[in-house]
């Protein structure tokens, strides 16, 4: 009982942080929940959990997704997560990619003016999602590869928001099937998934409410430290 009664508590204080920020309360929540479960069931119940969260926060925003950006989800995401999945059981611990997460973002926080934004073309986030597909079902929270992508100045704080929220729940949908096939047994784990969801859900209401009264500039700020302390993480991980 105290599982379930920390860990919906978890899902609700993140999913404020991800409504607000974008970001970070996927991979904080993951976090946690290493402290509870075992990996073989830590991601499939994260995903579970991530999937009601990223679609409450779309769906309260659902005006301000970039519907092109999502299109060419479609494409690339599936593909990326059959691959990953058909090979998940001969896949160790992909630090490289870890790494690749890190540069991305020091490379959006660092980088002098002059240089370009990551500005990816609408056919671009399909070979992103792609990439994201083959990470989604051994890594857990790809936010933060996302997210170096998703900063941009020609994007409201809304957009950005929303089009991520959406994308990663297609990216969590899929995780279903996935782990499926993998014969993991979601029923089982159906009363800690259940009440994960409801804080979830009611954080993400509350958070959206918070993004609203954030002017733009607040919120680049905040989205940029968030991505700095992640990227920390990530290297504090890799390193113990």
């Amino acid at each position: 009982m105290f599982d379930l009664i920390a860990l919906t508590l978890s899902a609700f204080a993140t999913s404020i942080i991800s409504a607000v920020i974008g970001m970070a309360g996927g991979v904080t929540l993951l976090s946690i929940m290493t402290l509870f479960l075992p990996y073989n069931q830590l991601i499939p119940i994260h995903g579970a959990v991530q999937l009601i969260s990223n679609s409450t926060r779309s769906l309260a925003l659902k005006k301000d997704i970039i519907w092109p950006v999502f299109k060419w989800y479609l494409v690339g995401l599936p593909a990326g997560t059959f691959i990953a999945t058909a090979a998940l059981k001969h896949i160790g611990q992909q630090e490289w990619a870890l790494l690749l997460v890190v540069a991305l973002i020091w490379y959006v926080l660092i980088k002098p003016k002059k240089l370009p934004e990551l500005r990816l073309p609408l056919w671009g986030f399909g070979l992103l999602a792609f990439f994201v597909g083959l990470l989604n079902p051994v890594v857990g929270a790809t936010g933060p590869l996302q997210a170096s992508f998703f900063i941009r100045s020609d994007w409201k704080k809304e957009q950005i928001i929303a089009t991520k929220a959406a994308v990663q729940a297609l990216g969590h949908i899929l995780k279903i099937p996935a782990f499926l096939y993998l014969s993991f047994n979601y029923f089982a784990h159906s009363q800690l998934i259940l009440g994960m969801a409801l804080g979830v859900f009611i954080g993400t209401h509350v958070g959206v409410k918070i993004l609203k009264k954030i002017n733009d500039k607040t919120f680049h700020i905040i989205y940029k430290l968030t991505l700095f302390i992640a990227s920390l993480k990530i290297i504090y991980d890799l390193m113990i």
